[in-house]
């Protein structure tokens, strides 16, 4: 899923050509790009193979970002 969720972003990822966005736009892709980017960091951090209490809360900061950002969807 986290393959498929950055390619079917790409479009919004490439914010080098904002001409002819407005603010509001721009916004919603920042926010958008920082919703992936938290789910990707997420998706790492669950793969690995052992779990500590550090890796809990590495999680929980995570999960932060995406929660703050997932109104963009």
């Amino acid at each position: 899923m986290i393959r498929t969720l950055a390619v079917n972003c790409a479009p919004i990822l490439d914010c080098s050509r904002d001409s002819g966005k407005t603010a509001a736009e721009t916004a919603s892709n920042k926010m958008v790009i920082g919703a992936v980017l938290a789910l990707c960091e997420f998706s790492l951090l669950v793969s690995q193979q052992n779990h500590s209490d550090l890796l809990f809360a590495a999680l929980d900061d995570a999960l932060k970002p995406f929660y703050k950002k997932k109104g963009a969807f």
